[in-house]
């Protein structure tokens, strides 16, 4: 099992038992109804959207995630997380904490994809690829159900309103950051586009899809039928 290596510490330090970190629980009844999103940019990160969205049978969240337009000096592949606090009003990525991680996983030893209840809850590109270097000239999307996830507000591994996205280099220097927060009325429009997807996503060219309710219904039965690459975000 991994624990937290300054938890152990302290813990050995006030004489008390030390705790090993618990695999994360699938979550369920996750709305297909309830979306969340991010949206942010920087000098170093030109375009990136996230949306989050509940899925048909209520077990995990459906992610959408678009990057693009990030500068070529900031070498990749890029890893990107939720961490545990928003953004604040200058906009420091730094002051967002660390990864969300409720179940004391630990970025220690690394995130093994194949066992992603061992990872940490935030760690999206640990669990489902990191963005690859060509985005750098092309926008890149792909889209993955995340079982470990939570859009319901009392639940230990809930995303929104509380959360934010951060994105680093190879070097894990934070390169921009945007807050979670519920999505507005109908959503934000989409698209489609050619783009680049992770290995087993399908391309997001060919039809507009809707990102309103019911267009956020239908692509999660899409993607949970094994589309997982749907609409790419234009920004």
């Amino acid at each position: 099992m991994h624990f937290s290596k300054s938890a152990a510490l302290l813990a050995v330090a006030a004489g008390a038992s030390v705790v090993s970190a618990a695999d994360a629980p699938e979550t369920q009844g996750n709305a297909a109804t309830t979306v969340y999103e991010a949206r942010f940019s920087n000098a170093d990160v030109g375009n990136a959207y996230l949306n989050f969205t509940g899925t048909p049978d209520g077990v995990g969240v459906l992610v959408t995630a678009c990057f693009g337009n990030i500068v070529a000096a900031q070498a990749g592949p890029y890893p990107y997380h939720i961490h545990q606090m928003v953004v604040p009003a200058d906009n420091n990525c730094t002051a967002t904490g660390g990864h969300l991680d409720p179940y004391m996983r630990t970025d220690e030893p690394p995130c093994d994809a194949n066992a992603p209840q061992t990872c940490e809850v935030g760690d999206l590109s640990g669990k489902h690829g990191k963005i690859p270097l060509d985005v750098n000239t092309a926008m890149w999307c792909t889209s993955y159900v995340d079982k470990f996830l939570s859009l319901k507000s009392d639940d230990q591994a809930f995303i929104g309103n509380s959360r934010s996205i951060v994105v680093h280099n190879a070097e894990k220097v934070r390169l921009a950051c945007g807050n979670i927060v519920a999505a507005a009325a109908g959503g934000m429009g989409a698209s489609s586009a050619n783009t680049t997807t992770t290995p087993g996503a399908t391309s997001t060219g060919g039809p507009a899809v809707s990102t309103g309710a019911a267009g956020r219904i239908g692509a999660n039965a899409l993607a949970l039928g094994g589309i997982l690459g749907v609409a790419a975000m234009l920004f």
